[in-house]
């Protein structure tokens, strides 16, 4: 398992490189000045995260389950990004829940599941990151055996919208 200076430099590379390799900033840039800055309430950013994050995290496993697409990719901003461990990028809530639905059919059924957060922190008022690892364990694929058990750690961006609610910017898989 990665640890938290992994993803944190993973992080950085993701927030300075990627964002400006793909043309736009990762998190909206801040007007704030850096006194402000240096001041943010990291509690109440957190805080206000805290139940979209648990929301979408808690809605993956059951729309896996129920092959629910719209149910996963609720969480993300309409120009979010999915970032596959191979490096294909998925654009979109709309083209997010396509992913989903085109690997519904290779899913067998779903014994067990879940997403750990293994860190959240403040970049601004507006922009979190989160980490941490999900996994499946499924019925094999002979119908015998033990179940098949599979997973990666992952990175999220979150970005706070206009109407107060945080989606999703950006989701790296490992």
């Amino acid at each position: 398992m990665t640890n938290f200076h992994s993803l944190r430099s993973v992080a950085f590379c993701v927030l300075t490189v990627n964002g400006g390799a793909l043309g736009f900033p990762v998190c909206a840039q801040s007007t704030t000045p850096d006194s402000a800055r240096a001041h943010l309430d990291t509690a109440a950013i957190l805080a206000s995260a805290r139940p979209d994050i648990g929301a979408a995290n808690a809605a993956w496993l059951p729309g896996l389950r129920t092959r629910n697409a719209a149910l996963i990719a609720a969480a993300y901003a309409d120009s979010g990004l999915f970032i596959a461990a191979d490096g294909a990028v998925t654009r979109g809530q709309a083209a997010v829940a396509k992913l989903y639905t085109a690997r519904f059919p290779r899913l067998r059924t779903i014994r067990a599941g879940g997403v750990v957060e293994d860190g959240l922190t403040v970049i601004s008022a507006s922009c979190v990151v989160e980490w941490g690892h999900a996994w499946l364990e499924q019925d094999p694929a002979t119908g015998t055996g033990p179940p098949v058990r599979s997973g990666g750690e992952y990175l999220t961006v979150w970005n706070r919208g206009p109407d107060g609610h945080w989606r999703i910017t950006r989701n790296l898989t490992f």
